[in-house]
């Protein structure tokens, strides 16, 4: 009974690709797989599945567990040599467009401290000072929408532009309303060794109706090739990027971001996959900014796990701690160096309405520490929201 509901499943899969329907027999073929750890040629057919989906680092992947874990003729691996060399070249991406609308609630619309009093230094020319009720934490609910694309160069193998606009609009304060525009190119580089990966980028942040901060950044990485574990695939990587940020409003706080990251992707059995990203952050100043330069370190853990038909559960955790080098300001906060860590987690599960749209629901916290007591600040979010892929 086994051997005939696997031959079924295969049968089935066989019949969507005949049909053109790479997405549902590739969780048949996994299914399949997980069945029965001993069809190659099964797990064969998910690698060249995963190419066709527009994932070639997850078609690598797969094809090196072939390799590890199954003794091949020599035919099937002059096959995967091929099929790694001169297959599922990054040209082949086809354009993508991802669509979200989302509506939902926030503690705290306007970025502002929960705690009224303020306190200076001794010898400041105030001792304290009380905020005004509309300098504080203030929840209000909010629509979010966000469109987002990608256009391969088919001219220029591995080489993507991409763009994307989001836009969040408040029922009460509209001062708060945001809107982030950003543009850019990547291109990425597989070879024997690996892959590197480029990318430039410009944003542009609206806070209200003026424009608040815009961004120039350059990222490269490098990504050593998957090796197989049991039934884990794992690379591991070293990325490097520089932020020019700049704020029309203040120069002051004009800056330059270097950070330098060592990361790692796993994928732990068929349906988890971890992400992290830890390294030192340096940011000079362009100008004479409060507390001059700052230093600090950033770390990212992303996990996602894949329930199949029934959607996908995704958990993100970041950490990122500046300290300035000098005192903040010593009129009013006498010798402080501000300090400040950012803590942040969210939790997102996403449900399959159909092969393009999906609903999701997302759960978020972030709390700001800083020593200069009016930065410190704490958001929790909620929402719900639709989703749209092309």
């Amino acid at each position: 009974m086994q051997n005939i509901i696997d031959d079924d499943l295969e049968a089935q899969a066989n019949a969507e690709m005949a049909a053109d329907h790479p997405q549902r027999a590739l969780e048949l073929l996994e299914e399949l797989v997980k069945r029965d750890p001993r069809r190659a040629g099964a797990l064969l057919e998910t690698a060249m599945l995963h190419c066709a989906l527009g994932d070639p680092d997850l078609m690598r992947q797969t094809l090196a567990h072939i390799e590890l874990n199954y003794k091949l003729p020599p035919a099937i691996e002059k096959l995967i040599q091929a099929y790694r060399t001169n297959t599922c070249a990054p040209s082949a991406r086809e354009p993508q467009l991802i669509l979200n609308v989302r509506a939902g609630v926030t503690s705290n619309a306007n970025f502002g401290p929960s705690d009224p009093l303020v306190t200076f230094a001794d010898s400041a020319p105030l001792h304290t000072v009380v905020l005004t009720p509309d300098r504080l934490a203030h929840s209000d609910q909010f629509i979010e929408s966000a469109l987002q694309g990608e256009l391969p160069v088919r001219q220029v193998p591995g080489l993507t532009l991409f763009a994307g606009i989001t836009q969040r609009q408040y029922r009460d304060l509209h001062d708060y309303d945001q809107r982030i525009a950003s543009a850019g190119v990547a291109h990425q580089y597989t070879f024997e060794h690996g892959s590197i990966e480029n990318q430039a980028a410009a944003d542009m942040f609206w806070l209200g109706s003026r424009l608040y901060q815009s961004d120039l950044s350059w990222h490269t990485g490098y990504w050593t090739p998957a090796a197989a574990l049991r039934s884990s695939l794992a690379r591991a990587g070293i990325d490097f990027t520089v932020t020019d940020t700049s704020y029309p409003g203040n120069s002051l706080y004009d800056g330059v971001r270097f950070e330098l990251r060592a990361a790692m992707q796993a994928r732990i059995g068929a349906r988890t996959s971890v992400q992290f990203f830890a390294g030192p952050v340096w940011e000079a100043p362009s100008g004479n900014r409060p507390g001059a330069a700052r230093h600090g370190y950033t770390a990212w853990l992303a996990l996602d796990y894949d329930l199949g038909r029934y959607g996908q559960v995704e958990a993100v955790l970041q950490r990122r701690t500046l300290n300035d080098s000098v005192a903040y300001d010593p009129v009013f906060f006498g010798s402080t160096v501000q300090n400040q860590t950012m803590q942040a987690a969210s939790l997102q599960y996403a449900y399959p309405l159909t092969r393009r749209w999906s609903l999701y629901t997302r759960f978020s916290a972030q709390r700001v520490s800083d020593s200069i007591e009016p930065f410190a600040y704490s958001v929790r979010e909620g929402s719900v929201g639709v989703s749209w892929k092309y």
